[in-house]
């Protein structure tokens, strides 16, 4: 039992920050997840933290952001575009890494994020809805400031 939580505890905390960021528990009388996306923060730092993690080679990544796009009404692929951009970034830079500089990852982390929110933001134009620019600015800039916490604490606590 604690070898599988070992060798999945990645999904599995993946699968929780989806499933506690769907609920209304909000700040300023908005949803959490309209200020930080923790999902992106985890995939990222999960992948820089253990080179060799791939989620399945991605299925449990896509499991994941069907539940995601299900419970936040969102178009179905929307978070999977996202997160395997996101992916693919950390796995690029956990490949040519020859040491670990914080500060590149997180230089790259924002590049990933950045492409990752002007896809989302072309998709949600497709897609008919209305957005709004400044809350997706909020969202990016909580993100990359909340990127050094939840990664410190991931490589310290589950990756020694």
């Amino acid at each position: 039992m604690i070898s599988f939580i070992g060798k999945y505890i990645a999904t599995i905390i993946l699968l929780i920050s989806v499933l506690l960021g769907s609920f209304d528990v909000g700040f300023l009388e908005k949803p959490i997840s309209n200020y930080i996306n923790i999902q992106l923060i985890l995939i990222f730092a999960f992948k820089i933290s253990n080179p060799n993690l791939n989620f399945g080679r991605g299925i449990y990544l896509f499991f994941i952001s069907i539940v995601n796009d299900s419970l936040n009404g969102l178009v179905f692929g929307t978070s999977a575009i996202l997160y395997f951009i996101v992916f693919a970034v950390a796995a690029f830079q956990s490949s040519i890494k020859l040491r670990s500089i914080f500060i590149s990852e997180w230089i790259a982390f924002a590049v990933s994020l950045l492409i990752a929110y002007i896809v989302f933001f072309g998709l949600i134009n497709l897609s008919g809805e209305n957005i709004v620019v400044f809350n997706i600015f909020v969202n990016f800039a909580f993100t990359i400031i909340g990127y050094p916490i939840l990664y410190f604490t991931i490589a310290r606590t589950l990756f020694k």
